[in-house]
């Protein structure tokens, strides 16, 4: 009975992640019922594709345009009542369109506004929480299986939310998604303050810090990790994640343009991240990670160009799911590496730095892939795509080990 928690990844050994595991499970299954909720809504009021997008855009651009004030924040705020106070936020902005939902509100200018509140909010969210995840565990040796649990959360949620909303929207009006929505923000802020995290371990560094954009930068720049690790995830960001708004129309295009193929192939996305941050939570060994950076964009790459050319579905669903794991893995073990690699006093700085790196380019390279795809089509597009990551992971691949000093700079 003692041992019961060897069979864990390591980070669930440590109570605190426990708790906080257990109510970040519940916030982002809350998160993806509220954005399907959001997405089915905005296509009723407007039966419009391009606000739908521009929705989806207004919930991610923020990361790219407010990256360097929100890891600022981050590393110079109190943590935890910061990520309290952003929470709080977000459940403000759910009942705020729950209550123009259950008002009748038809005006699509109102919804764009809350959805651009909650992409400001979001991007300040992710390297505030990101960042506290060390303060959690109190061990930079797990950071890197508390981020593969993490990504297990994330991806369950993606899972198990819009299934939840499926069947809402059905029954009940979209306020009450986001009403549900709401109320399970209460369970990560239960978790937050059941943690009872020490006074000290919430404080953002003190001491000198540079003034000015160029100079941070400056600083950023010097870390191996900031250096020869974060353009191989631009290019997944701008390359690989735009099958996804792309999906319908790669449906209609090579397959039979059924919902229900689109929703196998989705799936089959997501069961492969799954797998890919399972198998993360239970890799602590700084080592593993690099082997694993050296070799997951390639993968990302291939798999990508060989599913241009698909039209098996299911070879192409084999192929989705090694592109979500190996996807998966490339970002999340650099994430792992920066946060156990930079300094205290600059960690949120380059998580917001990652997440404008990933999240932030994410609907550029959607834009782009969607304007070369009708002028270049789908197949010539993704190929093009999946070549240009196979480009950035091969020299990646050869500016880290022709310089011994990053590697040593990254196991440190």
């Amino acid at each position: 009975m003692a041992d019961w928690h060897l069979w864990l990844p390591p980070a669930l050994g440590k109570q605190r992640f426990r708790y906080y595991t257990a109510g970040h499970l519940v916030s982002v299954i809350g998160g993806w019922i509220q954005q399907v909720a959001l997405a089915w809504l905005v296509f009723r009021l407007t039966n419009s594709f391009f606000l739908l997008g521009f929705t989806g855009f207004l919930l991610n651009i923020f990361y790219l345009l407010l990256g360097p004030a929100a890891g600022i924040a981050a590393d110079r705020m109190p943590r935890l009542p910061l990520l309290i106070l952003i929470d709080v936020v977000l459940a403000t902005c759910s009942l705020l369109l729950a209550l123009m939902v259950l008002l009748g509100v038809d005006n699509i200018n109102a919804y764009l506004a809350v959805a651009a509140m909650i992409g400001v909010a979001n991007a300040f969210e992710m390297p505030v929480r990101q960042t506290l995840i060390k303060d959690i565990v109190e061990d930079r040796a797990v950071i890197s299986s508390a981020l593969g649990v993490s990504a297990m959360v994330f991806n369950l949620g993606r899972m198990i939310g819009p299934s939840i909303a499926g069947v809402m929207l059905v029954y009940v009006s979209e306020a009450w998604c986001f009403i549900l929505n709401a109320l399970s923000y209460t369970a990560i802020i239960g978790a937050l303050l059941a943690m009872r995290l020490p006074r000290a371990s919430a404080p953002a560094a003190t001491g000198t810090q540079p003034a000015g954009l160029r100079a941070n930068l400056s600083v950023l720049l010097s870390f191996p990790a900031v250096r020869y690790l974060l353009p191989t995830v631009v290019a997944i960001g701008l390359f690989a994640t735009p099958y996804v708004p792309l999906m319908p129309s790669i449906v209609a295009h090579f397959f039979d343009g059924q919902s229900s193929t689109l929703g196998i192939l989705m799936s089959a996305a997501g069961i492969g991240a799954l797998g890919s941050a399972t198998y993360l939570s239970l890799q602590p060994a700084y080592g593993r990670q690099i082997r694993l950076l050296s070799i997951s964009p390639l993968a990302v790459g291939l798999v990508l160009v060989a599913f241009a050319w698909s039209r098996i579905l299911p070879l192409s669903m084999l192929l989705l799911m090694g592109l979500g794991a190996s996807a998966l893995i490339a970002v999340n073990a650099t994430n792992a590496l920066l946060q156990q690699s930079v300094p205290e006093a600059w960690r949120g700085r380059v998580i917001a730095l990652y997440s404008m790196s990933f999240a932030g380019t994410a609907p550029i390279g959607g834009v782009l892939a969607g304007f070369l795809a009708e002028r270049m089509g789908l197949t010539a597009t993704l190929t093009m795509n999946g070549s240009l990551i196979i480009a950035a992971g091969l020299f990646g691949r050869w500016r880290l080990h022709n310089h011994p000093e990053a590697l040593r700079g990254l196991m440190r």
